[in-house]
Protein backbone atom coordinates (compact mmCIF):
# COMPACT_ATOMS: atom_id res chain seq x y z
CA UNK A 1 0.00 0.00 0.00
CA UNK A 2 1.79 3.20 -0.94
CA UNK A 3 1.88 6.18 1.75
CA UNK A 4 -1.25 8.27 2.67
CA UNK A 5 -0.23 10.97 0.12
CA UNK A 6 3.39 12.03 -1.78
CA UNK A 7 4.60 15.43 -0.27
CA UNK A 8 8.18 17.37 -0.61
CA UNK A 9 8.97 17.09 3.10
CA UNK A 10 10.95 19.47 4.68
CA UNK A 11 11.56 18.88 8.40
CA UNK A 12 11.98 20.90 11.70
CA UNK A 13 10.30 23.37 14.27
CA UNK A 14 10.48 22.33 17.68
CA UNK A 15 9.04 23.05 21.12
CA UNK A 16 9.25 23.27 25.05
CA UNK A 17 10.04 19.60 26.46
CA UNK A 18 12.04 18.99 29.02
CA UNK A 19 14.95 17.42 28.49
CA UNK A 20 16.27 14.09 30.05
CA UNK A 21 19.84 14.80 31.60
CA UNK A 22 20.53 10.88 32.06
CA UNK A 23 21.90 8.49 29.02
CA UNK A 24 20.08 5.89 29.65
CA UNK A 25 17.32 3.80 27.13
CA UNK A 26 14.10 5.73 27.91
CA UNK A 27 10.99 3.10 27.08
CA UNK A 28 7.81 4.78 25.25
CA UNK A 29 5.25 5.94 27.69
CA UNK A 30 2.63 3.32 28.12
CA UNK A 31 -0.49 3.77 29.72
CA UNK A 32 -3.47 0.98 31.25
CA UNK A 33 -5.98 3.08 30.15
CA UNK A 34 -8.16 1.65 27.37
CA UNK A 35 -10.04 4.40 25.21
CA UNK A 36 -12.33 2.56 23.27
CA UNK A 37 -14.10 3.56 20.22
CA UNK A 38 -17.54 4.35 20.75
CA UNK A 39 -20.32 2.64 19.23
CA UNK A 40 -22.15 5.15 17.91
CA UNK A 41 -21.17 9.33 17.79
CA UNK A 42 -21.08 11.06 20.74
CA UNK A 43 -22.99 14.53 21.38
CA UNK A 44 -20.82 17.02 23.07
CA UNK A 45 -20.44 17.00 26.28
CA UNK A 46 -21.55 20.18 27.48
CA UNK A 47 -20.75 22.25 30.67
CA UNK A 48 -20.54 22.57 33.95
CA UNK A 49 -21.42 18.86 34.48
CA UNK A 50 -19.70 17.44 30.84
CA UNK A 51 -20.95 14.23 31.73
CA UNK A 52 -19.49 11.86 28.91
CA UNK A 53 -17.99 8.23 29.00
CA UNK A 54 -14.20 7.40 28.90
CA UNK A 55 -15.02 6.69 25.14
CA UNK A 56 -16.13 10.40 24.32
CA UNK A 57 -11.99 10.86 24.34
CA UNK A 58 -11.45 8.52 21.16
CA UNK A 59 -9.75 10.39 18.82
CA UNK A 60 -11.95 11.32 15.98
CA UNK A 61 -9.25 12.63 14.12
CA UNK A 62 -7.66 9.11 13.72
CA UNK A 63 -10.78 7.96 11.62
CA UNK A 64 -11.51 11.30 9.09
CA UNK A 65 -8.90 10.86 6.46
CA UNK A 66 -10.29 13.98 4.99
CA UNK A 67 -8.79 15.84 8.05
CA UNK A 68 -5.40 13.94 7.50
CA UNK A 69 -5.61 15.78 4.71
CA UNK A 70 -6.51 18.75 5.67
CA UNK A 71 -3.73 19.16 8.00
CA UNK A 72 -1.18 18.20 5.56
CA UNK A 73 -2.45 20.40 2.96
CA UNK A 74 -2.50 23.46 5.89
CA UNK A 75 1.29 22.88 6.69
CA UNK A 76 2.15 22.45 2.84
CA UNK A 77 1.07 26.33 2.53
CA UNK A 78 2.59 27.52 5.47
CA UNK A 79 5.88 25.82 6.08
CA UNK A 80 7.81 28.49 4.47
CA UNK A 81 5.30 31.46 6.32
CA UNK A 82 8.04 31.13 9.01
CA UNK A 83 11.91 30.72 7.70
CA UNK A 84 13.54 28.47 9.38
CA UNK A 85 16.97 27.27 8.02
CA UNK A 86 16.68 23.79 9.49
CA UNK A 87 13.37 22.71 7.34
CA UNK A 88 14.52 21.11 4.16
CA UNK A 89 13.82 18.27 1.89
CA UNK A 90 13.21 14.65 3.17
CA UNK A 91 16.00 12.51 2.25
CA UNK A 92 14.90 9.20 0.80
CA UNK A 93 17.04 6.43 1.01
CA UNK A 94 14.42 3.67 -0.08
CA UNK A 95 16.50 3.20 -3.26
CA UNK A 96 19.77 3.71 -2.51
CA UNK A 97 22.40 1.35 -1.75
CA UNK A 98 24.35 0.73 1.28
CA UNK A 99 27.40 1.53 -0.10
CA UNK A 100 25.82 5.26 -0.83
CA UNK A 101 28.31 6.94 0.74
CA UNK A 102 26.84 10.56 -0.47
CA UNK A 103 23.83 9.41 0.52
CA UNK A 104 24.34 8.02 3.97
CA UNK A 105 26.50 11.27 4.66
CA UNK A 106 23.63 13.74 3.52
CA UNK A 107 20.78 11.93 5.77
CA UNK A 108 23.52 12.24 8.72
CA UNK A 109 23.85 15.51 8.60
CA UNK A 110 20.53 16.22 8.32
CA UNK A 111 19.66 14.42 11.13
CA UNK A 112 22.15 16.31 13.47
CA UNK A 113 20.63 19.36 12.12
CA UNK A 114 17.19 18.20 13.28
CA UNK A 115 18.61 17.55 16.38
CA UNK A 116 20.22 20.50 17.41
CA UNK A 117 17.35 23.02 16.04
CA UNK A 118 15.07 20.67 18.37
CA UNK A 119 17.08 21.55 21.31
CA UNK A 120 17.79 24.99 20.59
CA UNK A 121 14.39 25.28 20.26
CA UNK A 122 13.30 23.94 23.77
CA UNK A 123 11.80 27.02 26.00
CA UNK A 124 13.37 29.25 23.34
CA UNK A 125 11.74 31.62 20.38
CA UNK A 126 11.84 30.55 17.03
CA UNK A 127 13.18 34.13 15.92
CA UNK A 128 15.80 33.97 18.88
CA UNK A 129 17.14 30.58 17.60
CA UNK A 130 17.82 30.62 13.98
CA UNK A 131 20.52 33.21 13.83
CA UNK A 132 22.47 30.75 16.69
CA UNK A 133 21.09 27.96 14.85
CA UNK A 134 23.23 29.63 11.49
CA UNK A 135 26.15 30.32 13.93
CA UNK A 136 26.07 26.62 15.60
CA UNK A 137 26.43 24.86 11.97
CA UNK A 138 28.55 27.13 10.47
CA UNK A 139 31.03 26.40 13.28
CA UNK A 140 30.58 22.60 13.43
CA UNK A 141 28.46 21.09 10.08
CA UNK A 142 28.29 17.77 11.07
CA UNK A 143 28.51 15.61 14.36
CA UNK A 144 32.42 14.86 13.76
CA UNK A 145 32.82 18.59 14.26
CA UNK A 146 30.97 18.86 17.29
CA UNK A 147 32.40 16.06 18.94
CA UNK A 148 35.81 17.34 18.51
CA UNK A 149 34.63 20.93 19.51
CA UNK A 150 36.38 22.42 22.45
CA UNK A 151 33.96 22.87 25.67
CA UNK A 152 34.59 25.90 26.32
CA UNK A 153 33.92 26.86 22.49
CA UNK A 154 30.86 25.26 22.52
CA UNK A 155 29.17 27.31 25.71
CA UNK A 156 30.39 30.35 24.24
CA UNK A 157 28.43 29.57 20.89
CA UNK A 158 25.70 29.36 23.29
CA UNK A 159 25.83 32.38 25.40
CA UNK A 160 22.97 34.25 25.22
CA UNK A 161 20.37 31.25 24.66
CA UNK A 162 20.19 30.13 28.76
CA UNK A 163 19.75 26.73 30.04
CA UNK A 164 23.49 26.07 28.82
CA UNK A 165 22.82 22.22 29.93
CA UNK A 166 21.64 22.18 26.46
CA UNK A 167 24.52 23.16 24.49
CA UNK A 168 26.88 20.45 27.75
CA UNK A 169 24.42 17.77 26.38
CA UNK A 170 24.49 18.50 22.74
CA UNK A 171 28.22 18.12 22.90
CA UNK A 172 28.21 14.93 24.91
CA UNK A 173 25.97 13.19 22.76
CA UNK A 174 28.04 13.88 19.66
CA UNK A 175 31.03 12.35 21.55
CA UNK A 176 28.39 9.14 21.77
CA UNK A 177 27.81 9.56 18.05
CA UNK A 178 30.78 8.83 16.90
CA UNK A 179 31.90 6.22 19.30
CA UNK A 180 29.31 4.10 17.53
CA UNK A 181 31.25 1.51 14.90
CA UNK A 182 29.41 3.74 12.29
CA UNK A 183 29.48 7.12 13.54
CA UNK A 184 26.65 8.30 12.33
CA UNK A 185 23.26 9.25 13.89
CA UNK A 186 21.12 6.33 14.98
CA UNK A 187 17.79 6.24 12.83
CA UNK A 188 15.40 4.69 15.45
CA UNK A 189 14.04 5.91 18.52
CA UNK A 190 15.33 3.23 20.56
CA UNK A 191 19.14 3.57 19.37
CA UNK A 192 18.35 7.84 19.75
CA UNK A 193 17.28 7.50 23.53
CA UNK A 194 20.81 5.90 24.30
CA UNK A 195 22.60 9.55 23.32
CA UNK A 196 23.14 11.53 26.66
CA UNK A 197 20.64 14.20 26.68
CA UNK A 198 18.23 12.68 24.27
CA UNK A 199 14.39 12.02 25.55
CA UNK A 200 11.13 10.72 23.88
CA UNK A 201 10.22 13.87 22.38
CA UNK A 202 13.90 14.61 20.67
CA UNK A 203 13.83 10.92 19.19
CA UNK A 204 10.41 11.01 18.12
CA UNK A 205 11.41 14.42 16.13
CA UNK A 206 14.91 13.41 14.79
CA UNK A 207 13.33 9.70 13.50
CA UNK A 208 10.40 10.87 11.85
CA UNK A 209 11.94 14.13 10.46
CA UNK A 210 15.07 12.91 9.28
CA UNK A 211 14.95 9.43 8.64
CA UNK A 212 10.80 9.69 7.66
CA UNK A 213 9.85 6.97 10.31
CA UNK A 214 6.25 6.99 12.13
CA UNK A 215 7.45 7.88 15.44
CA UNK A 216 5.20 10.73 17.70
CA UNK A 217 6.22 13.10 19.28
CA UNK A 218 4.55 15.10 22.11
CA UNK A 219 5.69 18.53 23.58
CA UNK A 220 3.73 21.22 24.89
CA UNK A 221 2.51 22.72 21.42
CA UNK A 222 1.05 19.23 20.87
CA UNK A 223 -0.37 18.20 24.09
CA UNK A 224 -2.19 21.55 23.83
CA UNK A 225 -3.69 20.51 20.30
CA UNK A 226 -4.47 16.62 21.39
CA UNK A 227 -6.17 17.78 24.95
CA UNK A 228 -8.16 19.86 22.67
CA UNK A 229 -9.10 17.34 19.93
CA UNK A 230 -9.61 14.96 23.16
CA UNK A 231 -11.95 17.22 24.86
CA UNK A 232 -9.18 16.19 27.68
CA UNK A 233 -9.94 18.64 30.39
CA UNK A 234 -6.76 18.03 32.91
CA UNK A 235 -3.06 19.43 33.36
CA UNK A 236 -1.91 18.24 30.53
CA UNK A 237 1.98 17.44 32.61
CA UNK A 238 -0.77 15.21 34.91
CA UNK A 239 1.33 11.46 34.20
CA UNK A 240 -2.29 10.58 33.47
CA UNK A 241 -2.39 12.79 30.91
CA UNK A 242 0.98 12.26 29.06
CA UNK A 243 0.78 8.54 29.06
CA UNK A 244 -2.93 8.84 27.10
CA UNK A 245 -1.58 11.59 24.86
CA UNK A 246 1.53 9.89 24.09
CA UNK A 247 -0.68 6.72 22.82
CA UNK A 248 -2.74 8.94 21.06
CA UNK A 249 -0.17 10.31 19.07
CA UNK A 250 1.41 6.88 18.39
CA UNK A 251 -1.82 5.97 17.13
CA UNK A 252 -2.16 8.82 14.80
CA UNK A 253 0.73 8.97 12.84
CA UNK A 254 0.95 5.29 12.42
CA UNK A 255 -2.85 5.39 10.84
CA UNK A 256 -1.42 8.68 8.71
CA UNK A 257 1.69 7.25 7.66
CA UNK A 258 -0.26 3.68 6.75
CA UNK A 259 1.92 2.10 9.15
CA UNK A 260 3.64 -1.07 9.28
CA UNK A 261 2.85 -1.37 5.30
CA UNK A 262 5.09 1.87 4.72
CA UNK A 263 7.74 2.15 6.99
CA UNK A 264 9.56 4.82 5.53
CA UNK A 265 8.38 8.25 4.22
CA UNK A 266 8.09 12.06 4.00
CA UNK A 267 4.68 12.00 5.38
CA UNK A 268 5.87 11.03 9.29
CA UNK A 269 8.07 14.59 9.55
CA UNK A 270 5.31 16.57 7.67
CA UNK A 271 2.64 15.59 10.25
CA UNK A 272 4.76 16.20 13.58
CA UNK A 273 5.63 19.41 12.16
CA UNK A 274 2.38 19.89 11.11
CA UNK A 275 0.61 19.39 14.58
CA UNK A 276 4.03 22.16 16.08
CA UNK A 277 3.11 23.97 13.59
CA UNK A 278 -0.32 24.10 14.49
CA UNK A 279 0.07 24.55 18.05
CA UNK A 280 2.32 26.90 17.80
CA UNK A 281 0.47 29.82 15.64
CA UNK A 282 -2.85 28.57 15.53
CA UNK A 283 -3.80 26.27 18.56
CA UNK A 284 -1.95 28.69 21.24
CA UNK A 285 -3.02 29.66 24.49
CA UNK A 286 -5.09 32.07 23.04
CA UNK A 287 -6.64 29.63 19.84
CA UNK A 288 -7.83 31.23 16.55
CA UNK A 289 -10.28 28.23 15.90
CA UNK A 290 -11.75 30.13 12.84
CA UNK A 291 -8.59 29.26 10.90
CA UNK A 292 -7.72 25.46 12.30
CA UNK A 293 -7.62 22.84 9.36
CA UNK A 294 -9.36 20.06 11.76
CA UNK A 295 -11.37 22.06 13.73
CA UNK A 296 -14.26 19.43 12.40
CA UNK A 297 -13.09 16.90 14.92
CA UNK A 298 -11.95 18.85 17.80
CA UNK A 299 -13.75 17.79 21.26
CA UNK A 300 -13.55 21.16 22.93
CA UNK A 301 -14.33 23.21 19.53
CA UNK A 302 -17.73 21.39 19.41
CA UNK A 303 -18.35 21.71 22.73
CA UNK A 304 -17.89 25.60 22.15
CA UNK A 305 -19.78 25.57 19.32
CA UNK A 306 -22.76 24.00 21.21
CA UNK A 307 -22.83 26.77 24.15
CA UNK A 308 -22.23 29.75 21.68
CA UNK A 309 -25.72 28.42 19.67
CA UNK A 310 -27.15 29.28 23.28
CA UNK A 311 -28.19 25.40 24.70
CA UNK A 312 -27.58 25.13 28.14
CA UNK A 313 -26.28 22.24 29.75
CA UNK A 314 -28.52 20.50 32.74
CA UNK A 315 -27.56 20.56 35.90
CA UNK A 316 -28.13 17.44 37.10
CA UNK A 317 -25.64 14.49 36.57
CA UNK A 318 -26.99 11.40 35.18
CA UNK A 319 -25.54 8.15 36.74
CA UNK A 320 -23.68 6.48 34.09
CA UNK A 321 -21.56 3.53 33.44
CA UNK A 322 -18.27 3.91 32.45
CA UNK A 323 -17.64 7.54 33.54
CA UNK A 324 -14.21 9.16 32.39
CA UNK A 325 -12.12 9.04 34.76
CA UNK A 326 -9.30 11.41 33.38
CA UNK A 327 -11.27 14.56 33.41
CA UNK A 328 -11.37 17.01 36.45
CA UNK A 329 -14.59 19.43 37.04
CA UNK A 330 -14.18 22.10 34.31
CA UNK A 331 -14.24 25.49 36.21
CA UNK A 332 -17.03 27.63 35.05
CA UNK A 333 -15.94 31.04 36.59
CA UNK A 334 -13.19 31.18 34.08
CA UNK A 335 -15.94 32.48 31.01
CA UNK A 336 -18.49 34.18 33.15
CA UNK A 337 -16.35 36.24 34.81
CA UNK A 338 -13.68 37.25 32.02
CA UNK A 339 -15.04 40.75 30.65
CA UNK A 340 -16.17 40.68 26.74
CA UNK A 341 -13.39 43.16 25.70
CA UNK A 342 -10.89 40.09 26.80
CA UNK A 343 -12.03 38.05 23.84
CA UNK A 344 -10.24 39.50 21.34
CA UNK A 345 -7.45 37.33 19.80
CA UNK A 346 -4.86 40.70 19.53
CA UNK A 347 -1.57 39.69 20.85
CA UNK A 348 -0.99 43.25 22.20
CA UNK A 349 -2.65 44.22 25.44
CA UNK A 350 -4.64 47.53 25.36
CA UNK A 351 -2.77 50.37 26.69
CA UNK A 352 -5.45 51.05 28.76
CA UNK A 353 -7.31 49.47 31.60
CA UNK A 354 -10.88 48.88 30.97
CA UNK A 355 -13.42 48.42 32.90
CA UNK A 356 -15.33 45.14 33.62
CA UNK A 357 -18.91 45.01 32.80
CA UNK A 358 -21.22 44.77 35.57
CA UNK A 359 -21.17 40.98 36.47
CA UNK A 360 -23.97 39.11 35.35
CA UNK A 361 -25.77 35.88 36.24
CA UNK A 362 -22.85 33.37 37.00
CA UNK A 363 -24.96 31.51 33.88
CA UNK A 364 -22.94 29.57 30.85
CA UNK A 365 -26.16 30.61 28.66
CA UNK A 366 -25.96 34.40 29.52
CA UNK A 367 -22.38 34.27 28.42
CA UNK A 368 -23.10 32.38 25.68
CA UNK A 369 -25.38 34.39 23.99
CA UNK A 370 -25.03 35.94 20.78
CA UNK A 371 -25.83 39.30 19.53
CA UNK A 372 -26.62 40.48 23.16
CA UNK A 373 -23.25 42.67 24.22
CA UNK A 374 -23.42 44.44 27.57
CA UNK A 375 -23.14 48.05 27.59
CA UNK A 376 -20.30 48.91 28.67
CA UNK A 377 -18.42 46.27 25.76
CA UNK A 378 -16.01 48.27 23.62
CA UNK A 379 -16.87 46.67 20.15
CA UNK A 380 -16.28 49.19 17.83
CA UNK A 381 -12.51 50.07 20.16
CA UNK A 382 -11.81 46.17 19.18
CA UNK A 383 -13.20 46.52 15.97
CA UNK A 384 -10.55 49.23 15.19
CA UNK A 385 -7.54 47.08 16.75
CA UNK A 386 -8.29 44.28 14.19
CA UNK A 387 -6.81 45.37 11.33
CA UNK A 388 -3.34 45.75 12.56
CA UNK A 389 -3.66 42.24 13.91
CA UNK A 390 -4.60 41.13 10.38
CA UNK A 391 -1.68 42.64 8.86
CA UNK A 392 0.90 40.74 11.20
CA UNK A 393 -0.95 37.09 10.78
CA UNK A 394 -3.15 37.79 7.67
CA UNK A 395 -6.38 36.76 9.51
CA UNK A 396 -10.03 37.32 8.99
CA UNK A 397 -11.82 39.50 11.34
CA UNK A 398 -13.28 37.54 14.21
CA UNK A 399 -16.96 37.06 14.79
CA UNK A 400 -17.89 37.43 18.62
CA UNK A 401 -19.55 33.91 18.54
CA UNK A 402 -15.98 32.43 17.11
CA UNK A 403 -14.38 34.56 20.24
CA UNK A 404 -16.84 32.94 22.39
CA UNK A 405 -15.85 29.59 20.65
CA UNK A 406 -12.42 30.61 21.01
CA UNK A 407 -12.67 31.47 24.80
CA UNK A 408 -14.18 28.33 26.16
CA UNK A 409 -11.21 26.05 23.56
CA UNK A 410 -8.50 28.11 25.75
CA UNK A 411 -9.59 26.50 29.11
CA UNK A 412 -7.81 23.30 27.71
CA UNK A 413 -5.74 21.63 28.80
CA UNK A 414 -6.88 23.02 32.37
CA UNK A 415 -4.36 25.33 34.03
CA UNK A 416 -2.82 24.74 37.59
CA UNK A 417 -1.67 27.73 39.67
CA UNK A 418 2.72 27.82 39.16
CA UNK A 419 5.00 27.43 41.68
CA UNK A 420 5.96 30.40 43.38
CA UNK A 421 9.56 31.08 42.66
CA UNK A 422 11.94 30.52 45.22
CA UNK A 423 14.51 33.37 45.95
CA UNK A 424 17.86 33.71 46.84
CA UNK A 425 20.26 36.73 47.05
CA UNK A 426 24.11 36.21 46.59
CA UNK A 427 26.99 38.31 46.85
CA UNK A 428 29.14 38.35 43.74
CA UNK A 429 32.99 39.17 44.09
CA UNK A 430 34.50 41.20 41.84
CA UNK A 431 38.45 40.89 42.87
CA UNK A 432 41.13 42.67 40.77
CA UNK A 433 44.68 42.00 41.22
CA UNK A 434 46.39 45.08 40.44
CA UNK A 435 50.39 44.20 40.13
CA UNK A 436 53.18 46.90 40.61
CA UNK A 437 53.59 47.42 37.17
CA UNK A 438 50.48 48.85 36.92
CA UNK A 439 48.31 45.60 35.34
CA UNK A 440 44.90 44.53 36.25
CA UNK A 441 43.97 40.61 36.41
CA UNK A 442 40.21 39.56 37.61
CA UNK A 443 39.39 36.53 39.50
CA UNK A 444 36.86 33.78 37.81
CA UNK A 445 35.50 30.41 38.71
CA UNK A 446 33.80 27.63 37.04
CA UNK A 447 30.56 26.22 38.21
CA UNK A 448 30.11 22.81 38.02
CA UNK A 449 29.51 20.32 35.19
CA UNK A 450 25.92 19.30 35.80
CA UNK A 451 23.04 22.06 37.68
CA UNK A 452 22.09 25.85 36.67
CA UNK A 453 24.74 27.49 34.46
CA UNK A 454 26.75 24.37 34.03
CA UNK A 455 30.31 24.69 33.10
CA UNK A 456 30.01 28.06 32.94
CA UNK A 457 32.30 31.19 34.30
CA UNK A 458 31.72 33.11 37.11
CA UNK A 459 32.92 35.54 39.52
CA UNK A 460 33.47 34.08 42.64
CA UNK A 461 30.13 34.78 44.80
CA UNK A 462 28.28 33.03 47.66
CA UNK A 463 24.55 32.46 48.90
CA UNK A 464 23.95 34.99 51.47
CA UNK A 465 21.82 33.87 54.42
CA UNK A 466 18.22 35.00 55.73
CA UNK A 467 19.89 37.18 58.26
CA UNK A 468 22.22 39.33 55.80
CA UNK A 469 19.31 41.53 55.68
CA UNK A 470 21.02 44.92 56.35
CA UNK A 471 23.74 46.17 53.71
CA UNK A 472 26.57 46.08 56.46
CA UNK A 473 26.11 42.42 57.55
CA UNK A 474 26.01 41.51 53.57
CA UNK A 475 29.31 43.20 53.04
CA UNK A 476 30.48 41.54 56.18
CA UNK A 477 29.94 38.01 54.73
CA UNK A 478 31.54 38.74 51.28
CA UNK A 479 34.43 39.92 53.19
CA UNK A 480 34.77 36.61 54.75
CA UNK A 481 33.97 34.71 52.12
CA UNK A 482 36.85 36.69 49.67
CA UNK A 483 39.38 36.03 52.81
CA UNK A 484 38.93 31.89 52.37
CA UNK A 485 39.01 31.84 48.41
CA UNK A 486 41.92 30.10 47.23
CA UNK A 487 43.27 32.03 44.55
CA UNK A 488 46.96 30.86 43.97
CA UNK A 489 50.06 32.85 46.11
CA UNK A 490 47.89 34.88 46.32
CA UNK A 491 46.49 36.47 49.94
CA UNK A 492 42.98 36.87 49.44
CA UNK A 493 43.17 38.21 53.60
CA UNK A 494 44.76 41.70 52.19
CA UNK A 495 40.91 42.16 49.62
CA UNK A 496 40.21 45.60 50.19
CA UNK A 497 36.74 46.75 49.53
CA UNK A 498 36.45 48.94 46.74
CA UNK A 499 33.15 49.62 46.10
CA UNK A 500 29.36 48.25 46.16
CA UNK A 501 26.71 48.38 43.73
CA UNK A 502 22.84 48.20 43.52
CA UNK A 503 21.58 45.01 43.70
CA UNK A 504 20.60 43.25 39.99
CA UNK A 505 18.22 40.48 40.09
CA UNK A 506 17.96 38.02 37.53
CA UNK A 507 15.05 35.31 37.23
CA UNK A 508 15.44 31.64 35.99
CA UNK A 509 13.05 29.76 35.36
CA UNK A 510 12.83 27.93 39.25
CA UNK A 511 14.77 31.05 40.68
CA UNK A 512 14.65 34.66 41.12
CA UNK A 513 18.39 35.63 42.07
CA UNK A 514 19.18 38.81 43.72
CA UNK A 515 23.01 39.67 42.87
CA UNK A 516 24.71 41.89 45.10
CA UNK A 517 28.22 42.76 43.49
CA UNK A 518 30.71 44.03 45.51
CA UNK A 519 34.63 45.42 44.09
CA UNK A 520 37.93 44.19 46.10
CA UNK A 521 41.43 44.41 44.70
CA UNK A 522 44.53 42.80 46.06
CA UNK A 523 48.00 44.58 45.55
CA UNK A 524 50.68 41.87 45.19
CA UNK A 525 54.52 41.23 43.39
CA UNK A 526 52.17 38.52 41.03
CA UNK A 527 53.77 36.35 38.47
CA UNK A 528 52.93 33.33 36.60
CA UNK A 529 53.45 31.28 39.12
CA UNK A 530 51.69 32.63 41.47
CA UNK A 531 48.48 33.22 39.48
CA UNK A 532 47.95 29.20 38.66
CA UNK A 533 45.29 28.41 40.68
CA UNK A 534 44.90 24.64 42.35
CA UNK A 535 42.01 22.91 43.57
CA UNK A 536 37.71 22.97 42.91
CA UNK A 537 36.39 24.51 41.56
CA UNK A 538 39.13 25.65 38.78
CA UNK A 539 39.92 29.75 39.39
CA UNK A 540 41.83 31.99 37.38
CA UNK A 541 43.08 35.36 36.78
CA UNK A 542 42.42 36.99 33.29
CA UNK A 543 42.94 40.55 31.95
CA UNK A 544 40.44 42.84 30.90
CA UNK A 545 41.00 42.36 27.61
CA UNK A 546 40.55 38.72 27.40
CA UNK A 547 37.36 38.89 29.68
CA UNK A 548 34.95 39.43 26.75
CA UNK A 549 35.83 36.02 25.12
CA UNK A 550 35.09 34.26 28.57
CA UNK A 551 31.73 32.10 28.76
CA UNK A 552 30.28 34.67 31.47
CA UNK A 553 26.34 33.74 31.96
CA UNK A 554 24.25 37.27 31.25
CA UNK A 555 24.10 37.86 35.21
CA UNK A 556 27.37 38.32 35.25
CA UNK A 557 27.76 40.15 32.36
CA UNK A 558 25.72 42.38 33.66
CA UNK A 559 28.19 42.62 37.18
CA UNK A 560 31.08 42.97 35.25
CA UNK A 561 29.43 46.05 33.40
CA UNK A 562 28.96 47.64 36.56
CA UNK A 563 32.67 47.95 37.58
CA UNK A 564 33.82 48.73 34.04
CA UNK A 565 31.31 51.79 33.96
CA UNK A 566 32.78 52.29 37.50
CA UNK A 567 36.30 52.79 36.88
Amino acid sequence: MPPRRSVSSKAGHAALPKAKAKAKAKAKPMTSIIIERPEQPLAAALPPGRVHTLSYHHPLLIDDKTQHDALLDWFTSVEDTRTMPWRKAWIDRTHCSASDEETAQALNRRAYEVWVSEVMLQQTRVSTVIPYFNNWISKWPTVQDLAGANHDDVLAAWKGLGYYSRATRLHEGAKAVIARPSQSMPDEVSGLLELPGIGQYTAGAVSSIAFGRAEPVLDGNVARVLSRQLGLYIDAKDKKATDVLWKVADQLIKEVCNHPEVELSAVPGQWNQAMMELGSTICTPRPRCEECPIQKTCRAYSEGIALSKDRQSATAVPDIEDACTLCEQLDTEDLTTIPEDDLSDDDEKPSKKRKAPAKQTNTLSNYFAIGTPSASSNVDTEDEDLPAVSKKRKAPAVSRGSKSVNLYCSLFPKKVAKKKVKEESCAVCLVELYTLDGESKWLIEQRPATGLLASLWQFPQTILSATDTTAASRRTSAQKYISSLDAGRIDMTKACHIASFDPLVHVFTHLRLTMHAYHYRVTDKANADSLICGGAPARKWVDISSMDNETLSTGMRKCWELVSKND
